[in-house]
């Protein structure tokens, strides 16, 4: 029997965690012994939630304080600790997710010999907005814990201009959904331009989904399309500008704030038109579910985006931070029903064919079973 270890940092269930969740969900109890490694950043429910989680899985949920998502002198620490935790169990395969385990993660699974190491880049620290000090910083980071895996798994073919040095290792895995966990979508019947449309945005209100770029946009579409109405569900430390923007401007019937929500299924249902501004994204599960939910999708072209959202095809792309090229592409889907309808069944069909569980797991094992051959 294999001993494979997860290192991931946060215990709450976002991107990363339920990609290593699914991974380690489907690899069969009788072939590997499972065990997932967490920081302890985050208590409480969510933790809670994670662990039993990863415990049905089938997986031995271990805790290490010294690992965190900042940079800092417990880093040493969480390195060694991870060399001793793995020369204890004697790992076969050691999967670090991110980029804080990735880079301690791999270096301590190498020092203390185990045999196959694989790494995920489900983002990267040096994106073009991050200052040249820091990026350079963070590149050398990344590039010398490359040294130290023998895959790299890339969640889009984006990235694989950073690793050309290690072009040998790397290799695509598209991230995966459980469309089985997703509520049955309907689609939604042609309406005509005097129907109210809705435009659902859902992501945490943070620099990185530059949520007043949307808001902005908002604004022009209200002017010219009263009738349109949008949803925002999220939380972040930009909250209080947004609803600072919607007062101010007297948008509060035309856009709604809706906080944190546990479940975002059932506002799939109600609207029309699922729309991000991100200005970097790896891959974004949330465009996957919008487009299984038959929604048609504006959203940046940026990173990983245009592999998920095929332009002009299953959605419309534009640039970061122009909220008027935002606006008209809404409004196009907006003031267009058949176009809305039109891509909507399409980008059902394309997540449906292209981003599924099984495959994504499946390209996983089969990737761990030719490290182990």
């Amino acid at each position: 029997m294999k001993k494979i270890l997860h290192i991931l940092v946060l215990p709450q269930m976002a991107g990363s965690q339920r990609i290593s969740l699914e991974i380690l969900k489907n690899l069969p109890d009788d072939e590997f012994e499972k065990h997932v490694l967490f920081g302890t950043e985050i208590c409480g429910e969510k933790r809670e939630e994670c662990q039993r989680l990863f415990e049905a899985a089938g997986a031995k949920v271990i805790y290490l304080k010294t690992l965190k998502r900042a940079i800092g002198l417990s880093d040493f620490q969480a390195l060694i600790s991870i060399y001793k935790l793995c020369r204890q169990y004697r790992y076969d395969i050691v999967h670090t997710h991110s980029t804080k385990p990735g880079i301690i993660g791999r270096i301590g699974a190498r020092l203390a010999r185990v045999p196959n190491i694989i790494h995920t880049v489900h983002g990267l620290s040096f994106h073009d907005y991050v200052k040249f000090p820091k990026w350079q910083f963070y590149w050398l980071c990344e590039m010398f814990a490359s040294l130290f895996c023998d895959r790299i798994v890339l969640v889009n073919r984006y990235y694989a201009k950073y690793f050309r040095w290690f072009k040998s290792k790397t290799s695509t895995i598209y991230n995966g959904v459980d469309f089985s966990r997703l509520s049955t979508p309907s689609v939604f019947p042609q309406q005509n331009e005097t129907s109210s449309v809705n435009v659902l945005s859902v992501g945490r209100l943070d620099t990185q989904k530059d949520p007043l770029t949307l808001m902005k946009a908002a604004q022009i579409v209200i002017r010219q399309a009263p009738n349109v109405h949008f949803t925002i569900v999220g939380n972040g430390e930009l909250y209080a500008d947004c609803e600072r923007f919607i007062r101010e401007n007297y948008l509060n019937t035309h856009i709604t704030l809706a906080g944190w929500q546990d479940n975002v299924q059932p506002f799939y249902a109600t609207h029309d038109i699922f729309a991000l501004t991100s200005i970097y994204e790896s891959f974004g599960l949330i465009f996957v579910e919008a487009g299984f939910h038959y929604l048609p999708t504006v959203a940046t072209n940026v990173e990983g985006i245009p592999e998920v959202i095929k332009n002009e095809v299953t959605g419309l792309l534009t640039n970061p931070h122009d909220y008027e090229g935002t606006a008209k592409k809404i409004l196009q889907l907006a003031l267009d029903s058949r176009m809305r309808t039109d891509m909507g069944r399409k980008a059902h069909e394309w997540v449906t064919s292209q981003f599924t569980i099984d495959r994504m797991v499946r390209a996983y094992v089969e990737l761990y079973n030719i490290e182990n051959r």
